[in-house]
């Protein structure tokens, strides 16, 4: 779980603006392919499954078998220590939780089984976001 507040710190710090803003001029091509090559300057939007990923290759549980240049977002894990969430994220994910409960007492089994398991599940990454978000304090 703290590699995970990592990502969630980073992606708290990047949408304050404290950190990781390139505010400079790109003299060369060098200098460029640095800035792009840099892991640390990319967050990946998975809006599919309600999260960000701050994707670093050693962490990813979703290329365990290669080490990519990108995320495979067809395969995000719950547990990947790259994920970070904002309350976005979790306002959607209960909102997809309350329909998916809708769903499951009109659909015939086991289909209705998966869908209020899939309900719990998403309540659940819901109120962990909620137990475990970083909020930055502002200071005067």
């Amino acid at each position: 779980m703290s590699a995970s507040l990592t990502a969630a710190r980073l992606i708290v710090m990047v949408m304050s603006g404290i950190c990781l803003e390139f505010a400079g001029t790109i003299v060369n091509t060098r200098q460029a392919r640095a800035l792009l090559e840099n892991p640390s300057l990319t967050v990946y939007e998975n809006p599919s499954a309600m999260l960000m990923c701050v994707y670093k290759p050693d962490r990813a549980l979703c290329n365990r078998i290669t080490e990519r240049e990108a995320p495979r977002l067809d395969r995000c894990v719950p547990s990947c220590a790259n994920i970070a969430r904002i309350d976005d994220h979790a306002h959607l994910m209960r909102q997809e939780a309350e329909s998916l409960e809708k769903q499951a007492p009109k659909s015939p089994e086991p289909l209705g089984h998966r869908l209020e398991v899939r309900a719990r599940r998403l309540r659940e990454e819901a109120d962990q976001h909620n137990r475990s978000r970083i909020i930055l304090e502002e200071t005067e």
